[in-house]
């Protein structure tokens, strides 16, 4: 059997849909500044598209069964249409990604995290770093990568991965025969939190002299070429194969947070998968 192609453009849907809601031609046509003939032809094409009556028009106006159902798609079909607009109106608009992300994050985690935006085509990316999310206006940012988990009003907050913080020094001395005499730590930590650390790894800190905080991961890594110097810092901070490591009980979040209606954009091209991937690797 042949298969009919039937066809109901959306500006007789939309005179349809109006029609129903006043029950008048003559209001109907009004509300779309148009004359009460143009009204009756638009439903005159679409009853001889469906083949059937979509309005009884006794004592007034009001839908048959063929126009009940065919108000329910035309709802649907009209709210579909509206958001087609509307998501075509986001690509036009959306020149730019504005990222803003925690300097004591591992460079080298930054460089992928940046690469992955800038794979998106005609897209321009514009990266800021932050030391505390105190300081940051996030409703100025589409997304944030941050330790701490930011509020979730006007977007969205996720956790991406966890670790511990560590103890950090070059490999060419041992903090338990060497005292150290400077330490350098991440300001997510207080002082005092590092010293518990330090101590519950018996590491003696009578002879430091000199107690830095910073939220540079750059800092971190040219910090560890100083003799006598050791590192507090997330596990992930650091990279340098030289290195040794020594984990503490203390745990940190890598946390990423999305404007409103960014999260769903991003799901839609896979990035946020991708996102989620890099950062269990560095894990």
């Amino acid at each position: 059997m042949k298969t009919v192609h039937r066809m109901i453009d959306v500006k007789y849907l939309r005179t349809f849909s109006q029609v129903a809601k006043h029950k008048s031609f003559t209001a109907a046509a009004e509300s779309l500044f148009m004359t009460q003939p143009a009204v009756s032809q638009h439903i005159k094409k679409i009853e001889n598209t469906i083949g059937a009556s979509i309005f009884v028009r006794k004592e007034g106006v009001g839908l048959t069964k063929h126009g009940k159902i065919l108000l329910e798609y035309a709802d649907q079909t009209m709210s579909m249409y509206e958001k087609l607009f509307e998501d075509l109106e986001k690509v036009d608009t959306r020149e730019q990604y504005n990222i803003a992300i925690a300097d004591s994050f591992c460079p080298i985690l930054v460089e992928k995290v940046v690469s992955e935006f800038r794979a998106l085509n005609n897209t321009d990316l514009a990266i800021t770093s932050f030391s505390t999310t105190a300081t940051l206006d996030i409703a100025n940012f589409d997304v944030v990568f941050s330790l701490n988990r930011l509020s979730a009003e006007n977007g969205h907050s996720y956790q991406l991965s966890s670790s511990n913080y560590v103890i950090c020094h070059t490999a060419c001395i041992d903090v338990y025969e060497c005292y150290p005499f400077r330490v350098v730590y991440c300001n997510s930590l207080s002082k005092a939190l590092v010293q518990e650390l330090l101590k519950e790894k018996r590491i003696d800190t009578r002879f430091v002299s000199s107690w830095v905080s910073t939220s540079s991961a750059r800092l971190m890594n040219k910090e560890l070429e100083n003799h006598g110097t050791i590192m507090v810092c997330p596990d992930w901070s650091v990279r340098e194969p030289n290195c040794k490591k020594i984990p503490t009980s203390q745990q940190v979040n890598m946390n990423v947070w999305f404007s409103e209606g960014m999260s769903e954009d991003l799901d839609k091209i896979g990035l946020k998968t991708k996102l989620n991937e890099l950062f269990e690797q560095a894990h």
